[in-house]
């Protein structure tokens, strides 16, 4: 995946808070381009009820880098490099025409622990807590017409659309934008967890 600094193209603002025992992200898009993008806002999900697919607008990924920071936000989770991934996760998308904007929260939950759509959650002593130096907060996006990719509207989620990707994260890109912070931790995944948000 190709990470990117915010652009004139695409405007990320972002509001970091925090509400009882949750990080809130209130963000905002400004497509200032001359291209429609496609914003990654959800995953395909099943609803356990009546299992029934469904998009998850909730689902976020998190994961620490090399730097000490941890990455929040909505973005193609690393396929992981030890093991076989039959379908790999592809977040559901809003398009976001040129010139307009949209306006979003993203909320996760404490205490902060690496997780990713492709894998599932592990148990407690499969864990390590880790002190961090920043959390930067990234929304992945597709620019419309870019090699590798098709979209399509999706069949299970009015108003999203599917991207197909000739691979993982091909032809995505990441707006970001990076808060230092202090006496936060994670819980870091002891497993062979992929961090790399590299193509």
């Amino acid at each position: 995946m190709a990470t990117v600094p915010t652009t004139t193209d695409l405007k990320l603002s972002c509001r970091p808070g925090k509400e009882g025992h949750k990080l809130v992200f209130d963000y905002s898009l400004h497509n200032l381009g001359q291209s429609d993008v496609y914003v990654m806002h959800a995953v395909p999900s099943i609803d356990p009820a009546t299992k029934a697919p469904r998009a998850d607008d909730k689902a976020v990924c998190v994961i620490l880098n090399a730097e000490g920071d941890v990455i929040i936000g909505k973005f193609v989770p690393p396929v992981p490099a030890n093991r076989r991934v039959a379908v790999p996760v592809m977040p559901l998308a809003l398009r976001l025409a040129a010139g307009d904007m949209l306006e979003r929260r993203l909320e996760v939950a404490e205490p902060l622990a690496e997780t990713s759509p492709n894998l599932p959650d592990l148990t407690l002593r499969q864990y390590e807590l880790v002190d961090i130096d920043a959390v930067v907060f990234a929304i992945g996006y597709w620019v419309s017409g870019a090699p590798g990719i098709a979209v399509a509207p999706s069949p299970d989620a009015p108003g999203l659309f599917s991207v197909i990707a000739s691979r993982a994260g091909a032809g995505s890109a990441l707006v970001l934008q990076r808060f230092l912070t202090h006496g936060l931790q994670v819980f870091r995944r002891t497993d062979e967890f992929t961090r790399s948000l590299a193509d």
